[in-house]
């Protein structure tokens, strides 16, 4: 009974300086912990002395490790920023970064690790240094919220602020520091989330794009194809003809491939060099694959040695197959630069996917057509709720859109049986 009414006890626990050999000081916070009905003494590393040089800066760097030791005590609704930042980096963003080249990202993490990064540089650069010493309750208040508002409209670029960030990073902060709300929510720490039901709005222009989308023209598409080798051919023709999301297309493997009947089914992505899920369960079907496409595959199986239904389609010799290719690289060194040479826009991987739904749109294809090409998540609640899309009704789709382009392609110039013309090209098609 006693050791019981001890470990309830709040224990603020201890934080000391520490020399080492090598390298500056430390701050070392010391506490308790039960393991196996048994109080064990454990200790963490907060920080150097010249990174934290006062007892004051390491004890609002410690604030996590302090309520982390007291798991069984009602939330703190003193926490700071800085408390709830550690502790959302530590329990959300940590276990995503811990992925290693070739691996999988576990399926029940938050995110991939590649937004877990883009995330804790958003929280580095920009919200800890604003509002780490806040407390979190004093976002509850109506002025405070219109004070991150004020900031978020002083982050944007403008003509008074030409220096300024652009609308999607600004867009990005305030999806990251609304999320950390929302698990201030959960801790106990906030009633409700202060950003959340519009209590705090982006600044306005901050929803707008700073350039149009690249679009290729049915022309320009298939004028592009026979400028490249088989295997940046395959990637580009994949990318035209199906729109998937490139994290999509090169985590394929030739196991997820149907040469017979025609039919890819996409299992994973591959995002940075880590195997990730796919990002909505509508991306998680199966689609028809044009005979463009299957030739190409074909032809590139035979040549591959990376062959085999466990190997990655694009398996990047330079990792003996263990890997597939970085797609941005495959982009940047070999696709873009023959590209701009012929007089075309710089293409991005997703300039494809915008070019497949603009073409569904310009053939006359529904919304929820359109949705089915691109595998959107819409889909997927309408198939939850009202079927699946059948695969011969995918397959129709995609045979219809494979003939509007080609008949598109033919008006604005195209012969498949004339060679590549660029000034053919550059002076009857209109680069979008």
């Amino acid at each position: 009974m006693n050791s019981l009414k001890r470990r309830n006890k709040y224990q603020y626990g201890t934080l000391v300086p520490e020399s080492r050999k090598r390298g500056p000081d430390v701050w070392v916070y010391r506490f308790s912990e039960s393991f196996n009905g048994r109080s064990v003494r454990r200790k963490v590393i907060v920080g150097n002395m010249e990174d934290l040089p006062t007892r004051a800066e390491a004890e609002r760097a410690s604030e996590y490790l302090r309520h982390a030791a007291n798991p069984e005590a009602p939330a703190d609704r003193n926490i700071t920023m800085r408390g709830l930042i550690d502790r959302y980096t530590e329990e959300v963003l940590k276990p995503c970064l811990n992925v290693a080249l070739g691996e999988a990202q576990d399926e029940s993490a938050h995110m991939s690790c590649h937004c877990a990064r883009t995330y804790r540089s958003v929280v580095r650069k920009h919200i800890s240094p604003k509002w780490e010493k806040d407390c979190v309750v004093e976002f509850e208040r109506a002025e405070k919220r219109a004070a991150i508002e004020t900031w978020l409209k002083s982050l944007l670029r403008s003509n008074r602020n030409p220096k300024g960030l652009a609308p999607k990073s600004v867009r990005s902060i305030f999806l990251v520091m609304k999320l950390i709300f929302k698990f201030a929510v959960k801790w106990g720490y906030l009633e409700q989330n202060p950003m959340g039901e519009k209590r705090v709005e982006l600044p306005r222009g901050s929803t707008k794009r700073l350039k149009k989308p690249v679009q290729l023209t049915a022309a320009q598409f298939l004028y592009l194809l026979p400028l490249f080798g088989l295997r940046e051919k395959l990637a580009i023709a994949f990318a035209g003809w199906l729109g998937p999301r490139i994290s999509e297309g090169i985590g394929l493997k030739w196991g997820d491939l149907d040469l017979e009947e025609g039919v890819v089914t996409f299992e994973r992505g591959v995002v940075q060099g880590r195997i990730t899920p796919l990002k909505t369960e509508a991306s998680r079907t199966e689609m028809s694959l044009p005979e463009e496409v299957m030739q190409l595959l074909r032809e590139w199986r035979a040549t591959s040695v990376y062959n085999a239904a466990s190997d990655w389609v694009f398996a990047s010799p330079y990792t003996k197959g263990r890997r597939p290719f970085w797609p941005n690289q495959l982009l940047r060194d070999h696709i873009q630069p023959v590209a701009l040479k012929a007089g075309l826009p710089k293409i991005g991987w997703h300039s494809f996917r915008h070019t497949v739904s603009a073409w569904g749109k310009a053939a006359g294809f529904s919304l929820e057509e359109v949705k089915t090409l691109l595998r959107h998540e819409n889909v997927a609640t309408a198939s939850q709720n009202y079927g699946r899309v059948e695969l011969q009704a995918k397959r129709i789709l995609q045979e219809r859109l494979v003939e509007f382009v080609k008949q598109r392609a033919a008006e604005e110039g195209w012969k498949p049986e004339t060679p590549f013309d660029l000034a053919a090209l550059t002076t009857s098609i209109t680069i979008q």
